[in-house]
């Protein structure tokens, strides 16, 4: 029996971190592994598989607070187990649904370690410093833009120019 993950609609800024259960000696294809998630359509360039030997002396919680924005008070209960693993991991973040809705029941080879939130600044608004942008523009009814007329003109001079130009090409080339 497999576990039954629930990703709901437009779900954002989680992580779930798999860890790959299979013989070094005798690995598993990356197609397989993605077919173990047991998921509908993903994009898959958004989706991690790698050995964490790669990681090269960084360690796996380091690299998630790094590369996808876990906060460390998130990541500190978690990070024996985390930084205990071997080999192959997944990292599924939520952009890899694009925002769909779906059950995932993922199985053998892969097993799921952790779920993590992206730590997500919020965004702040704040009053312009001068006096010059307070206050309230009102259109004039009917108006048209300054040089509006000017413009218009310009556009029919250059139109008529190029057509000008298209009847005397026209007329050397059928004189030739």
């Amino acid at each position: 029996m497999s576990t039954v993950l629930r990703i709901p609609a437009g779900e954002a800024h989680v992580v779930r971190l798999f860890a790959v259960d299979e013989d070094r000696a005798n690995p598993h294809a990356d197609d397989a592994i993605l077919a173990a998630l047991g998921a509908g359509p993903l994009k898959t360039s958004e989706i991690e598989l790698f050995d964490l030997a790669d990681l090269q002396g960084m360690t796996l919680t380091d690299y998630l607070a790094e590369g996808h924005g876990i906060a460390a008070a998130e990541l500190s209960p978690m990070q024996p187990q985390v930084n205990g693993l071997k080999g192959r991991v997944l990292i599924l973040p939520s952009r890899a649904f694009e925002g769909r809705a779906q059950e995932m029941r993922p199985h053998a080879p892969l097993r799921l370690v952790a779920r993590f939130s992206e730590e997500v600044v919020p965004v702040r608004f704040t009053p312009l410093p001068t006096g010059s942008a307070e206050g309230l523009l009102t259109p004039r009814a009917n108006a048209r833009p300054q040089g509006a007329g000017r413009l218009r003109l310009m556009a029919f001079a250059v139109l008529a120019l190029m057509a000008i130009g298209a009847a005397v090409a026209i007329g050397l080339a059928v004189k030739l």
